[in-house]
């Protein structure tokens, strides 16, 4: 039980089910403060995929939305071929929040108040967005994403073991995810940078050992008990 529980939580068929009420709660937000003239920044993971879209000569506004439901269809195709079944265990779905508040509380005793979302401080329901929109967004560019194609590259450059190339690459992942909380109003400092960088060590170990899910579920935990704290 406990076996086939961590096996399948870390999948990415569970993965994709757990992380998506973080993918409706922060469009049915950004929806709904635009549509009511609240004043509000769309997460700046989400801000980056548009961006990179853009630079394709696309319209990139929805990009980001876009692709997780893309991926959430093939996941579903690709489970229901392989495995035969849409059955899901709830339990799972239960324990993997669990395991994932656990995390968040580890990493709010050494942070303490350092939020891990990247935007403007509007306010508590911006904030609320931001750091739903982290958790998904954030996750699945610096640890989805950029460490899977840093360990590629590194091991095709530099011709370093698997192993090798993944600590190099979720060192290099955790730089850029420091560095990018900087992109906009707030200042640079040793501390909050080095610790922002520690936090991208410690999620980027969750992603490795437990997956997508669990690690974006962290993520935005943690930023919620940070804003609840602060307001």
């Amino acid at each position: 039980m406990l076996q086939d529980y961590f096996s399948k939580s870390k999948s990415l068929f569970y993965s994709l089910l757990i992380t998506l009420p973080l993918f409706l709660i922060y469009e049915m937000g950004i929806f709904f403060m635009f549509q009511t003239g609240i004043s509000f920044a769309k997460n700046g993971g989400d801000v980056l995929i548009e961006e990179f879209i853009k630079m394709l000569g696309l319209n990139g506004y929805y990009a980001a939305s876009s692709i997780f439901i893309a991926v959430l269809f093939f996941i579903l195709i690709s489970q229901r071929k392989n495995f035969k079944t849409f059955n899901i265990n709830y339990n799972y779905l239960f324990f993997m929040t669990i395991e994932s508040l656990a995390y968040a509380y580890v990493l709010l005793f050494f942070l303490k108040n350092i939020y891990l979302f990247q935007g403007e401080n509007f306010n508590w329901l911006s904030n609320f967005i931001l750091s739903i929109g982290a958790g998904l967004y954030e996750e699945l560019i610096f640890r989805f994403l950029l460490i899977f194609i840093l360990a590629k590259s590194i091991s095709f450059i530099l011709k370093t073991k698997e192993f090798s190339s993944l600590i190099l690459s979720i060192v290099a992942s955790s730089i850029l995810f420091s560095t990018f909380h900087y992109i906009g109003e707030e200042s640079f400092t040793p501390i909050s940078f080095t610790l922002r960088f520690l936090a991208g060590i410690y999620l980027s170990t969750i992603y490795i050992n437990r997956g997508f899910g669990i690690v974006a579920l962290t993520h935005a935990f943690y930023d919620l008990f940070v804003i609840f704290r602060l307001t």
